[in-house]
This record gives structure tokens, sequence and C-alpha cells, in this order.
């Protein structure tokens, strides 16, 4: 949460003046010191030193990794820079992981980017089986393959999902190059355009399109619509007679400076004089910017409801309260020039609203209910990946007992402290550093309590300290919600998962199949939407079947190292196979016959988990064509959260009883 947030400024409780001095005596020394040292070294040491400013680096990432997780130095390179680029993801089909990028592994990227589908973490190679002897290595690396095509940006320009691309800018693009180096050719200056030259399959010849380059910024809310029992698969008994139309939907995928805005116009999107409740999806949202949440509930909460605080020892920033309603920019800190130019951000992105009353209509105009809690049955979809601004949002709901919480795990994140970011002088890069914690109503904590410091004398000297170690709290019902647990769910829904159907994403096996299925079903250009009640029959799901233990059999997909990510087995035989001891036939014999046990026992998940399996094929066939926003809304028919909820919705009784109100 990196913005300037609050709706009331309280006094810092800042730091003991004693302490406080005492600290800064004991930091002129460190200063001393660590400048004896590096000079020691410079004019010492047995061997060239590397530059001091690396040294630096390293030094000062493992002082600030004694803190929290968050807490951290930025290089100039890796100082935040915006997404200037065409809002797709290409990946190499060699098989094999892609190298990092800006430092992370492409794993962790891709499991960041909101998608309506899992995203592969490789791509298995495009060779024909029969031919691979043949191929140049260029071709046995692969070309590089759209897995992600964003509406607004690359999609909109005609890239899909599965396109080979073969030219960048009239650039020949071959199996050669990184993934970075192909990056570099992609973006660019905002409103400049590149034009990409690729091959889709199923469809004959080259195609070249020009793409602008844009700030790539994902939706705050990708997906928002009315539930009725046939879209999301309930049988009458499930269900009262009339619950078409009256139970809305909406995906909340993260806190943008606009999501405010994003919100209220989704909600006046769906809002119907009989909806009888709604569906609030937080999951996998990590949060983003403060100030949005609090607009948010302001569409919720009548004003000036009282929705939490933040609490810091520093004097940079003083403590905040938040509260629903009116906003002043000014009130928050926020400086003449920041508030000219969050204005004119405000009226770019508020063209199409209707002004409201109020002088500024735009992201940050005053809040203001359009939803009441106690009329319309709120329900929250949250999981472990809920964090943040999500948490903050979340804890209103729970503690002022106006929305029940579900998940598919037993918490969310706990992320409950914030961060800025500094500048640091000469160049030096930033600072990101962690200055709050927030509150609930209640008064908990949402950071979790494994925030502990390493070092021995930490010592929080806050306002809040006497409840620091308090474990219980109360929601305005009197129900308990426990202290630095994150947002624990009032009920918890554990989904069937399959473990065959985890590995055939991050392998690639879904996004191959489907690359050839679409290759051999081409669908019309001018009838995108026409397949959107396409399913996966008995004869595709065979096929499919078919194809994963042809890979398996050839060695282009190996289920067994999915499963053994770390290489135990392979080590194993390598050891036994090295000192060459007695009986090391016997156990290189038995890690290839537990190989062939995982591998079978995966495979049988085929028919246990079939549903499953069929619903994620389907998905990645569809992505082909559909834009993201189609794909969520199909993908709520086997959604059994979202069953849950509007079950929960029916069922008035169980709805109260959840929020602990009197029967």
């Amino acid at each position: 949460d990196n913005n300037k947030v609050g709706v009331t400024k309280t006094q810092s409780s800042g730091k003991n003046s004693l302490a406080d001095t005492n600290n800064i005596e004991q930091i002129q020394k460190a200063v001393i010191l660590y400048r004896f040292i590096l000079e020691q070294l410079n004019a010492n040491y047995v061997d060239e030193l590397p530059e001091p400013l690396l040294l630096f680096q390293t030094t000062t990432r493992a002082m600030l990794s004694t803190l929290d997780p968050y807490t951290e130095y930025i290089s100039p390179q890796m100082q935040r820079r915006p997404q200037v680029g065409i809002g797709a993801f290409v990946m190499k089909a060699s098989g094999k992981t892609p190298d990092s990028l800006d430092g992370k592994s492409v794993s962790t990227i891709l499991s960041s980017i909101p998608s309506a589908i899992d995203l592969p973490n490789q791509l298995l190679p495009t060779s024909q089986d029969s031919n691979m002897q043949q191929q140049s290595p260029e071709e046995e690396n692969g070309g590089f393959r759209v897995v992600l095509s964003l509406e607004g940006y690359a999609y909109n320009a005609g890239l899909r999902v599965g396109d080979e691309t073969l030219e960048i800018d009239d650039q020949p693009i071959t199996g050669e190059y990184s993934l970075e180096r192909v990056r570099e050719l992609l973006v660019g200056v905002p409103g400049s355009k590149v034009k990409i030259a690729f091959k889709r399959p199923g469809m004959d010849g080259v195609r070249s399109i020009y793409v602008e380059r844009n700030v790539v910024q994902f939706p705050n809310v990708p997906y928002a619509g009315v539930l009725s029992s046939d879209r999301i698969g309930l049988s009458k008994t499930d269900v009262s007679s009339d619950v078409h139309n009256d139970i809305g939907y909406i995906r909340l995928r993260r806190f943008g400076l606009d999501a405010g805005l994003s919100m209220e116009k989704a909600i006046r999107s769906i809002q119907s004089d009989n909806m009888k409740g709604l569906i609030l999806d937080l999951r996998d949202n990590s949060g983003g910017e403060l100030l949005p949440a609090v607009q948010i509930a302001s569409q919720f909460f009548p004003n000036d409801t009282y929705l939490g605080s933040s609490e810091g020892e520093g004097s940079l920033w003083q403590n905040e309260l938040y509260r629903t309603g009116k906003l002043d920019l000014a009130q928050y800190g926020y400086t003449n020039s920041e508030i000219d130019s969050i204005k004119n951000f405000s009226k770019k992105k508020s063209n199409s609203m209707t002004a409201s009353s109020g002088e500024d209509s735009g992201i940050f105009k005053d809040g203001k209910q359009i939803i009441d809690p106690d009329k319309t049955k709120i329900v929250i979809l949250t999981n472990r990946r809920t964090a943040s601004a999500s948490e903050f949002l979340a804890g209103a709901f729970q503690d002022l007992d106006k929305g029940v919480i579900i998940g598919s795990d037993g918490s969310t994140l706990g992320k409950g402290i914030g961060q800025r970011e500094m500048g640091l002088p000469y160049g030096g890069g930033a600072l990101k550093l962690t200055y709050h914690e927030f509150y609930t109503p209640s008064g908990r904590c949402v950071q979790r309590q494994n925030r502990a410091v390493t070092m021995p004398s930490f010592s929080p000297i806050r306002k809040n300290r006497n409840q620091l170690n308090r474990e219980v709290f109360y929601t305005k019902n009197g129900r308990a919600v426990k202290n630095r647990r994150g947002i624990e769910v009032d009920y918890r829904v554990e989904p069937r998962v399959s473990l065959l159907g985890s590995l055939l994403s991050s392998s690639g096996a879904y996004f191959e199949f489907a690359t050839e299925y679409y290759a051999s079903h081409p669908w019309s250009p001018n009838n995108e939407n026409g397949n959107n009640d396409f399913v996966v029959d008995d004869r595709i799901y065979n096929d499919f079947k078919s194809f994963v233990l042809k890979k398996q059999s050839k060695g282009n997909l190996k289920l067994e190292e999915m499963f053994d990510d770390k290489h135990l087995l392979e080590s194993v035989q390598t050891i036994s196979a090295q000192t060459n001891a007695q009986g090391s036939s016997r156990i290189q014999s038995s890690v290839t016959n537990l190989r062939e046990k995982i591998v079978q026992d995966l495979l049988s998940d085929f028919d246990a988990s079939g549903d499953i399996i069929r619903s994620e094929l389907e998905q990645n066939i569809l992505a082909r064509q559909l834009p993201d926003s189609v794909m969520i809304g199909r993908s709520l028919k086997s959604d059994e959260l979202v069953r849950e909820a509007v079950q929960i919705v029916e069922d008035t009784k169980r709805y109260n009883a959840l929020l602990g109100k009197p029967l």
C-alpha cells in the first residue's frame, strides 16, 4: 500500500526521546565502523574487491532482511518502472522453464499475472516427435508462443493465445533468442507501435498486425454479472425457484488508484431492485492502494463509519484513522502538485461516468453508500493469496458483521503492513520501507505473528502496544476474531483438487493440446463468441489422454519430474551408480519402479478427477479465442466457492447464524 491514505490524522506515537537519542548515537558509530571496514577491505584484502556500491547493496539487503519480508533495498536497475508494452506474454516452446526476468523467476511472474486460466511454467517442444532428430537447434528450441493476450491491449489488436511470433518489427525471432531479448523488442515508448508477424495454428500464411505500446494495467474489475442456477450448475433442489438474476457477482482483482470508480460502475451495472445478494470475489487479490479500499467500503457502509486505523513508530508519516464518506486529499497529506496530478488522472478515468454530486466526479470523489448490507446479503470469497488492502476491506465487513467471509483456505495471507518507497541520493536506487501496521474496526491487527524480527532487542512502541499480545477481539455482534492471523474465514470450503491437473497445467500439456486442437478445429474470426457453449466431450477427453500418454512415453512430458521437482530420485540413482557399491543395481531398479508407480498413480487421476481436468481443458481451448472477461463468466459454473456462496445467500437462517445474528 504505497499511497498516502487516511481520513483523519492522529498524532504520531513517535519514538521514545531517550531511546531515539541513543539510536542516533549508535547509528553514527555504525556508519564510522562501516566506512572503516570498507576502507580496510579496499586497502588490504587479498584479491581485488568488487565495486564498493555492490558491497553496499549486498550488506544493505542482508541488514533489511532481518526486519520483515517487505522492507527492502531496490537497486537503480530494479527500481519500479511502468510496464510499457503490448499487453501480452510470450514463452519459448522448449520444454524448459524460461530464464528469469528482472531478477524474478518466470514462474513467480506468471503466478502473479491475473488470468482466467492457470498459465504454464513452460511449454512442451513443438517439433514433431518423428522428426526430432532432423530438427535444427533453432527448431528444437521452438518458437515463441503467446500464452497471454490482454483485453484492451494485444487482444484488441488481434493477437491470440497460441499464436507463434515470427518477426518483431521485421526482425526474425529464432529459437536462439532469450525471453529477455524478445521482451526488449516488444517494449518501447508509450504510443509507439510495434509490428508483429505471427502464424496462427490452423490458418495458412503469416499474418501481421501493429500493436500500440502502452502502460499496461490489469483491470481492477475484470468481470461483473448476475448469477442464475443454470449458469453456476445448481439444480432446482439446491436453491429457491426465483434464484434467476437476483444474485450479483463481482470479481475485484486489484486495488489500483481507480478501483473505487471501477467498483461503482460494476455495482451499478448489475444492481436491481430485487437483488437479494452480492458475491464479492477477492481471491488472488494481493492488494494495492489502500485509499480505494476506503472508497469501496464507502459504497457499502453509511457515512462516517469507522473502518480501522494504521500506526507506526516513525515521524515521517503520521498515524491514520479511516472512515467512510468525505474525502479531502489535502487532509491526507498530498502536496498541491500531487493533488493537481491526481485530479488530471481522475478526469481522464471518469470520462465515461455520469457526473454525480460533488465538485469532483472522478476517481477520488466522496464516497457514498449505494448498497445496504442490511437489505442485500454480502458474501466475500477469499483464499491464501488475498492480501493487504483486500484484507483491510474483508476485515471491515467481518468486524461490522455486514458480510460472510468464505474461502478455500482457513485464512487470508496476513499482510497487514504498508510500505512506501523513498528515493536515495546519488542515484542509488530506493528504500522500500514498512511504515505502518493497520488495524480493523475491532482493534485487531491483520499482520501475521510470524513477522517477528530476528533482532533480539526489537520492542514495538505504539499506542496499541497493550493490544499487541492480545489474542481475541470481538465483532459488533460479539463473534470472536483472532489477532494477527490474517482474516480467518467464517466458513471454509475445501474444493476438490487434482494433482495431475496441476502438473498438466504447469508442464504446458493443456496448452499444447489446446493449440493442436484449435489448429484442426479453427473458429471463424467473425464468430468469436459462438463457441461459448463449447464442452469437452468424451471423444476430446480420450484424445487428450492419448496425447498425454504419447508425450510421456516419448519423453517430451515427464510427469515424475514435475512431481519430484527437487530431482531427489535422480540424485539417488546418480549416487548409487557412482559408488558402484553392493546393491546399487537393486537401488536403481527400485527407483525406476518407483518412477513408474508415480506416473501410474498420477494417470489414474484421469478417471478420479475427470470433471476437474475436463473443465481446465475446456478453458485452455476456449482461451484461444475468447477474452478473459468471458472466460471468467464461464468458469463460475464449476466454481465450488461460488456455488456455496449462492446457497448461503439463499438460506437466510444460515446467513444470519454465520454473522452471529439472533435467530
